[in-house]
């Protein structure tokens, strides 16, 4: 007979939020990512382009390295990247 003790209750697993970078589909393991986390996913955003999130009925809003996300809002947080001397929207 073993001596560890085995939980009451499994343990539950933890929550994933969904985002996309430029149409590509991520998973995440917390509520909240910086802009800086967003740009290290996949491939990666080069810091000599910006990041923007889409905003339904508006231009993209510029994201900054430090600005943090909150995933849990409703929908799937979409994000793109352009050149830094482009305006938002014109991707």
């Amino acid at each position: 007979m073993s001596s560890e003790k085995k939980p009451d209750q499994p343990e539950q697993e933890k929550k994933q939020y969904h985002f996309k970078v430029d149409n590509t589909p991520y998973k995440w393991d917390q509520r909240y990512i910086t802009g800086a986390e967003i740009r290290s996913v996949g491939p990666g955003i080069p810091e000599s382009m910006d990041l923007f999130i889409k905003v339904k009925g508006k231009p993209g809003r510029l994201v900054a390295n430090d600005e943090v996300i909150d995933l849990d809002d409703n929908g799937i947080e979409k994000f793109y990247s352009q050149e830094s001397s482009s305006s938002a929207g014109d991707n």
